[in-house]
């Protein structure tokens, strides 16, 4: 029953430091107004959106690029992957002729028998 105990005491460590930071600010209209949290009922909220500072939104043009941008990037990398794969292939075969030549040429080598 010992971590029922701490866990007690955590809960009210935690609701004391709520209850210590409950005041919130937001900057309307240049102004700062404390909005409490502890008392959801009577928060005010503001009338002016206008002064709210929002993001810039982020241009079409801006987001084509960007997206044109990774495209030539995966692009570029599939490329990559492709010459690799066919250079590993090429090796590959290489040898595979490479060691069927060396025993078609070994003395006793009899044509159709393996």
């Amino acid at each position: 029953m010992k971590w029922k105990k701490e866990r007690d005491l955590l809960i009210a460590q935690t609701m004391a430091f709520v209850q210590s930071v409950a005041v919130k600010t937001t900057e309307v209209a240049g102004r700062v107004e404390p909005i409490p949290l502890n008392e959801p009922d009577k928060v005010e909220r503001p009338v002016e959106t206008a002064a709210i500072m929002r993001p810039s939104p982020v241009r079409h043009s801006e987001l084509r690029e960007e997206i044109r941008g990774r495209v030539a990037a995966f692009r570029a990398h599939q490329e990559l992957f492709n010459r690799h794969r066919d250079e590993y292939c090429d090796s590959v075969l290489a040898k595979v002729r490479a060691s069927t030549e060396h025993q078609s040429t070994a003395p006793g080598h009899q044509p159709g028998k393996h």
